[in-house]
This record gives C-alpha cells, structure tokens and sequence, in this order.
C-alpha cells in the first residue's frame, strides 16, 4: 500500500492523505494536471502530491487521542518541521502517540520491526515535537517538530528528497540537503 498526501506546497498545507495501491495509485496520477510536482519519499512508499491550488484541510491540535481512526491499531502521521517542510510520514500506534505527547519526541511504530521506534535512537538525529494536530475527521496525525539532524535514513533533511516527473525519472531536490547519516 502506497500513502499518497496531496498538499498545497512544499513546504506547505495538507489537503489530503488517502492510501491505496499502487494499481489505484498508477490509474490516478494519469489524471493530475500537468502542473503538479510529486516527491517520492526514501522508502517508495509515501508520495507527496504538490500543487498550489489544493485546497487546506483544517486541523485541530489534539491532546487526546479518542477521536482518531486507527487501522489495524496503527494511523498515518505525516511529519513536518516547523516551516511547513514535510520530513516524513510513518506510522503509529495508541502507545507510541501517548509517549510523543509526555515525552515531547517523535516516536513511531517500526511496521517492519514491529516495535516502538523513538525518531534518533541510533542515529541522534532526533525529532522535539511541538504539537499533535489531526483533521477532524481523525484520519491521520500530523507531528509538528524541531528537526536536529537528517529526518530520513538515508541521511537527507526531508525524506522527500527526489522529485519525479510524469516519465517516472527521479531527481534530487537541490534544496533538501544531505546531512550525512
């Protein structure tokens, strides 16, 4: 399954954050305009739809966790920094939002280890969360943090370091430094 966020900019606002697969994902890009710019995060697995024109979807900080929809006890969370940069998007679960919120960190639920996964355990490279918003829909979670270091594995600030154009060719984005991982 892909994530795909549609989002007003990069840096920018959400509009939207669906998931699907990669078959849904190749009959929809088709239909884009032509204008829209489409980062693909380090992994393949989230892609980040920019256009100015999207509209901003309303999100509320939260500091209960109730309202938000999980699957199969996991949500969606996009990452930003504090100028609106998308870093990331990961998952995570009751446990792991709990403990950003009272530890102030980003930390996530690792799908392929699965196990809690604190942002800069090995790398130092760590997250000082900010605030928690979602939609009111409580579709996904959006940490809003202080990025020390590369927020991506492979040691860029932003995972959304590529830009891919409608022939599928992936470029770097100059202005996403590497920092060294």
């Amino acid at each position: 399954m892909l994530t795909i966020i549609w989002a007003g900019g990069q840096p920018g606002k959400i509009s939207e954050l669906r998931r699907m697969t990669q078959a849904e994902w190749d009959l929809l890009r088709n239909d884009l305009p032509t204008n829209v710019k489409t980062y693909i995060d380090c992994d393949e697995d989230t892609i980040l739809i920019s256009h100015p024109d999207f509209s901003e979807k309303e999100l509320l900080d939260i500091s209960n966790f109730d309202g938000l929809k999980f699957s199969d006890g996991l949500v969606p969370v996009i990452t930003k920094d504090e100028n609106g940069l998308f870093l990331m998007q990961a998952f995570s679960n009751l446990e792991s939002l709990e403990l950003s919120q009272k530890e102030s960190m980003g930390i996530y639920f690792s799908r392929s280890r699965n196990q809690l996964w604190r942002k800069g355990d090995t790398s130092g490279h760590i997250q000082k969360l900010k605030r928690i918003l979602s939609p009111k829909d409580g579709s996904f979670v959006v940490y809003e943090v202080e990025q020390e270091g590369a927020a991506c594995h492979e040691g860029y600030y932003s995972c959304f370091f590529r830009e891919q154009d409608r022939s599928g060719t992936k470029n770097l984005v100059p202005e996403i430094p590497f920092l060294g991982k």
